[in-house]
């Protein structure tokens, strides 16, 4: 009996066939169904509930991003795979879709013949599938949402100002810290941010950042300094915590653990925020899966810190801002469009015009 249940959604039935003919060649994996557009896919993913999914990017009535949003809202431990030609490795539609929570991508072959298409595919895709389908099993149900919670924290009475902005996002990152970092107004302060991706992929998002908004953003390297007005963005592959300095306090980049199944995790360079800033600092958790950044939040709400997060209304995912508003650690839960107005009023500066 075929291992791998796979859902292939894609507008072309070229694509389709030639994916099947790919599929079938191998007894590891069946076919359950196969969609034409965007909307189509979803209804046959809650219908048939496969194993996999390959799932293109431009598609009418729903585009891929849209639908791989929607599924791993449904099912964040179904494994989706992008075929696109769309994506490439450092395009923006491939950080949108790793932030999303994409397990894989992998680019549309362009080659002279249908028999050369199918080859490569069974040469390179199939691997692929295999591969990122064991990784997902092996850590499947690990990633729980929060229990019920604690009663919602009254607002704090501390006039600590922050000295330090750190962010924590996961699925849905890219777009919203765009967002955020448009609105904002050059800070008084050095900022640090851990966001959710593979390495080779953070330093195209942190230049995306940077040409799009008015912040500098760069990929951090071990002993950078923190800058005030600066953005750190922690490397793919590795955790970033702040170290203290005479000369300034400075980042370190290590391969320890993952935390959560994540590296970069949130929380280790919460917890370090908080042993070196205490109460003065000031935190931001936006949209993403799991509960990243929980137990680091733990640690600069015990410090005397201060914690914004991102209201369910306008996040991709409100699992982890969610689980530090449902702990009561949060002084509240905003829109994405209003997050700049609070964190500037934390830091006692007027919000841009």
């Amino acid at each position: 009996m075929p291992l791998i249940r796979v859902l292939i959604v894609d507008d072309s039935s070229v694509v389709r066939r030639t994916l099947k003919t790919v599929l079938l060649s191998d007894p590891d994996f069946s076919i359950v169904g196969a969609g034409a557009d965007g909307k189509e896919g979803i209804e046959l993913a809650l219908k048939l509930k496969p194993d996999l999914v390959i799932l293109d990017v431009d598609m009418p009535r729903m585009n891929g991003l849209e639908v791989l949003a929607e599924l791993k809202k449904k099912n964040p431990e179904l494994t989706i795979i992008m075929f696109s030609s769309l994506v490439q490795k450092g395009s923006v539609i491939t950080l949108d879709a790793i932030s999303l929570g994409a397990d894989d991508y992998f680019c549309k072959p362009s080659t002279g013949s249908a028999e050369e298409t199918i080859e490569l595919l069974k040469k390179d895709l199939l691997p692929r599938l295999k591969a990122v389908f064991k990784k997902n099993q092996s850590s499947s149900g690990v990633i729980d949402m929060p229990q019920a919670a604690k009663k919602i924290l009254k607002e704090h009475i501390k006039s600590v100002t922050p000295k330090i902005l750190a962010i924590g996002v996961s699925a849905g990152g890219p777009e919203a810290l765009k967002v955020l970092l448009t609105a904002l107004p050059p800070l008084p302060v050095p900022a640090v941010i851990t966001q959710h991706m593979p390495a080779g992929f953070t330093k195209s998002l942190a230049d995306h950042l940077n040409t799009q908004t008015k912040h500098a953003v760069t990929e951090a390297v071990d002993g950078d300094t923190l800058v005030v007005g600066k953005f750190l963005l922690a490397p793919g592959d590795y955790h970033m915590v702040i170290e203290p300095c005479l000369a300034g306090n400075k980042v370190r980049l290590n391969q320890n653990p993952p935390e959560n199944f994540c590296r970069p995790a949130v929380d280790p360079m919460l917890r370090s925020v908080a042993k070196i800033y205490g109460a003065s600092a000031l935190t931001v958790i936006l949209t993403g899966m799991g509960q990243d950044g929980l137990e680091g939040c733990k640690a600069i709400h015990k410090a005397g810190g201060k914690i914004l997060v991102q209201d369910q209304a306008t996040s991709v995912v409100w699992g982890m801002p969610g689980s530090v508003y449902k702990e009561g650690l949060a002084e509240e839960a905003l829109s994405i469009h209003d997050l700049s107005a609070a964190i500037m009023g934390r830091l006692n500066q007027k919000q841009a015009l």
